[in-house]
């Protein structure tokens, strides 16, 4: 298994929905890491819906990289 190492601030956003990625994945992976962890309500994977990418936007807005 291939590691990852991440030593950059890093921020990850999950869909609530995803039904690629486990939540509890997520949240692992970003608590191993230091990053932050937005859950986006009704989310799914790919963020492709008009709520979903106004999300999003709005997410890189606000989010500190």
């Amino acid at each position: 298994m291939q590691v990852l190492y991440i030593h950059v601030p890093a921020q990850i956003l999950y869909g609530e929905k995803d039904q690629l990625t486990s939540l509890a994945t997520m949240k692992d992976f970003a608590e191993k890491h230091h990053a932050g962890l937005t859950v986006m309500e009704n989310g799914e994977h790919w963020f492709h819906t008009e709520e979903q990418m106004a999300f999003l936007d709005d997410w890189i807005f606000v989010t500190k990289f």
